[in-house]
């Protein structure tokens, strides 16, 4: 798997690090995805490595932040 290399510019730019489904995991941690597998129920974060592709969550592509800015 190829390297990626993350500019900290873009950390410092923004408070809420966002990724999306099928974006390559940044960084190494648990990450929240911000639609919930079903309607009302709270969604459980996931941990993912640093360079993985994020998931989908349900069948569909969603918004994935770092455990601890939800």
């Amino acid at each position: 798997m190829k390297k990626r290399n993350f500019s900290t510019l873009h950390y410092a730019q923004s408070k809420s690090l966002t990724v999306a489904t099928g974006e390559h995991c940044p960084e190494t941690g648990w990450w929240h995805p911000v639609q919930p597998e079903k309607p009302g129920t709270p969604a459980p974060p996931r941990f993912v490595g640093e360079g993985s592709v994020m998931p989908a969550v349900g069948g569909t592509s969603t918004i994935w932040v770092p455990a601890g800015t939800v």
